[in-house]
């Protein structure tokens, strides 16, 4: 969409809201100069192509959820330079050793977010590990495509 966000596929009212204030402003939350103020979680660690973050807005189910963010506004991986490209495995690697994590899904929607189901058009990559441990668990769920609007 053109306003670098589809509020389509928010899955919580305050997301939808915080959503609507930036297209107002004008501002890509996931862009270096604004991730800070505009997301509520710390960033975690960053590598020199990557941001590392909680989401604010974790799926139901999950222990854990991370955002991986390019630290470049691009869409596709395409657009981003080879080193880039590889320090994106690198931060998988860390995220495994920082929270000790056995196993873990990673998913990630490039390119249009009015047909893949993503809210942010900026690349990014979400680390999820579900709630195993919760007795009522049910398993996480990532929207992966939607009709145009």
């Amino acid at each position: 969409m053109s306003s670098g966000y589809d509020l389509r596929h928010a899955r919580v009212e305050a997301q939808k809201q915080k959503m609507r204030d930036l297209i107002k402003q004008g501002i890509c939350a996931f862009c270096e100069e604004h991730f800070e103020t505009y997301h509520d979680n710390p960033v975690e660690f960053q590598s020199e192509h990557w941001t590392v973050a909680k989401n604010d807005y974790p799926y139901t189910g999950t222990a854990l959820h991370l955002l991986v963010v390019s630290r470049k506004h691009v869409s596709m991986f395409s657009e981003l330079a080879p080193a880039a490209r590889a320090d994106f495995t690198e931060v998988l690697c860390e995220v495994e050793k920082r929270w000790k994590l056995p196993s873990y899904a990673v998913g990630i929607r490039v390119g249009e977010i009015e047909v893949n189901g993503g809210t942010v058009d900026h690349l990014h990559a979400h680390i999820v590990v579900g709630d195993v441990d919760d007795p009522g668990h049910e398993p996480v769920r990532f929207k992966m495509s939607s009709k145009r609007a």
